[in-house]
């Protein structure tokens, strides 16, 4: 595989999975806004990281038998997109568009 098609396809997925993961938070975090009140930037750092109040949320929502947000995936996404950008700038410092 050319390094430019696999630049694209790594672009592509990890837009396309962090994408996906803060859609997921949207949708976890809103419901939780609809039993607790507040707004969706009051759990901002939830997105990145379940430590603090993110992981209390996490648990309590866990034993009620919910699938809770889980910020592991918005890291994945972030790394593969990432790598993308990496190879794409290393491709144009070798002249190739």
């Amino acid at each position: 595989m050319e390094i430019k098609k696999l630049t694209q396809i790594l672009l592509g997925l990890g837009g396309l999975v962090t994408a996906g993961s803060i859609i997921w938070w949207a949708s976890f975090y809103g419901q939780v806004i609809k039993e607790m009140g507040g707004n969706l930037g009051d759990f901002f750092q939830c997105l990145y990281t379940s430590s603090g109040p993110c992981g209390f949320l996490v648990g309590i929502a866990q034993l009620a038998g919910v699938t809770p947000y889980n910020p592991t995936l918005f890291w994945i996404g972030v790394i593969i997109f990432g790598v993308g950008i990496i190879l794409k700038f290393s491709l144009k410092k070798d002249g190739t568009p």
